[in-house]
Parts: structure tokens; sequence; C-alpha cells
């Protein structure tokens, strides 16, 4: 009787454990929060929040002077306004955190009652930087219509405030819809990368942003939960959004 003789890959047994330790490690890198100043010039830091981040201790996020600067949700549309702003951007200020204010646009609804909505709230507190302006959707629209949209917007804000907004988008947004417009306004991109590897933002028409929103998982001491982190790009420093008093 011819015994017969059982074959081990082990090659394939190797190949096995290798690809269930990256799965983990990734799963575990990818789960990983960032901290304020993981990346970019850790001097010119700052986070942006909304009433998503529900009730935040302004002292504790000051007292290590990490955190320079802070973008605060006021209004969304034309009507909603953000149940925290008030609370936010008084506390922050008083803490002696540089506060600017964003609006969350939607290109589909009427431009001048989200310019009076952004307006009416905003006028009422003390902005140290220049406004911002999110967005993140086309309702539908054309790039040449959603640019027009913001063109208008854009107008209506430096009327009141006498500078040029910062725009936030993600990268691949501005690809699609803004890039080659708006060329004299300051850029605020989000980019978060992929595990560990957080590139700049690559724009098509070759900007460069003025600020970088590098995490959406960062951990502040101070704030229940995620918070988006920023960092200002190059040479471009925080006193560059400051607005004119």
């Amino acid at each position: 009787m011819r015994l017969a003789i059982h074959h081990i890959d082990h090659g394939g047994g190797i190949a096995i454990t290798i690809l269930a330790i990256a799965i983990v490690t990734g799963v575990l890198f990818f789960a990983k929060d960032d901290k304020v100043g993981s990346y970019g010039d850790t001097t010119q830091q700052g986070i942006d929040v909304s009433h998503h981040q529900g009730y935040i201790d302004w002292e504790t996020v000051a007292s290590d002077g990490t955190v320079k600067f802070a973008y605060i949700k006021a209004t969304e549309g034309a009507t909603h306004q953000d149940t925290r702003y008030d609370y936010n951007i008084t506390a922050a200020r008083e803490r002696g955190i540089k506060v600017g204010s964003y609006h969350y646009f939607h290109p589909d609804v009427p431009v001048k009652e989200q310019a009076e909505n952004f307006l009416h709230i905003t006028c009422a507190y003390p902005q140290d930087l220049v406004p911002a302006i999110d967005i993140e959707e086309c309702g539908g629209l054309s790039p040449q219509q959603v640019c027009d949209s913001i063109a208008y917007f854009t107008a209506l804000l430096q009327e009141q405030w006498h500078a040029r907004p910062l725009l936030y988008t993600h990268q691949k947004f501005y690809n699609d819809y803004l890039q080659n417009s708006f060329n004299e306004y300051p850029l605020w991109i989000a980019r978060y990368g992929f595990f560990l590897f957080k590139p700049h933002p690559g724009l098509d028409d070759g900007r460069t942003p003025t600020m970088w929103q590098y995490s959406n998982r960062g951990r502040v001491e101070g704030i229940t939960g995620r918070v988006d982190l920023n960092t200002l790009c190059g040479a471009i420093k925080l006193t560059d959004l400051e607005l004119v008093k």
C-alpha cells in the first residue's frame, strides 16, 4: 500500500497571515483619531464647529494654546440658523481664539435670501476673520450656474465685510465645479487622505489653498466626539485672514 503524502502550502498560509495582519492594522489606523498639529504648521492650527459638536468647553479648548482659530457655523440656506452659534462664537472669542463664521450654501436656493440670513445673525457679533462659504453640493446646477450663484453671494458679503470670503469645499467638488474660477479668493480645501497618508490637496488648475482641512476625525480636549482640524498652508499666516478693523 502506497502512503499518501500531503503537501502543506506554507507559502499560502504565510500570505493569508500577512493579509490578516494588514487588514487589522489598516482598521486600527483608519479608526485612529488625529490631534491638533498632526499635519501642517503647528503654529497655524484651527478647528471648525457647529451644533453637531454639542456643548464645547471653550476654556479647555483654549487652555494649551494649540487651537489658534475657529470657524463657527452660523447659517444654512435661506432660513436655518445654527442653534449653538451664539454660545460658540461668544465663548471662543472670550477665550482668546480668533473666530470667523461660515454659511452652508445651497446654489439652487435664492442667493439674496441666503445672504440676508447669514448677515442678519453674524453682524450682531464681532468677527476676527473673513467669512467663509461652505460649498459641497451643486443643487442640480451646471458648473457655470454654480459659479454664478456663488459669485452673487460673495458680492453681497463683500459689500458688508469689505473682504473676499474664504471658499470651502472638498477637493473633488472644486475640480468638478470651481476650478479656474474665483482666482482672487482664498480657498479652504478638505482632503483627508487614507490611513496615515494625508497628501496635500491637489487642484487641477494648480492653485494652492490658503487653508487645508486635513482631518474630520480630530480629538480636542473640551470637545466631546470628533471635530474637523485645519492648518494654514505654506507662508499663509492667520493675519492674512483677519478682517481690517
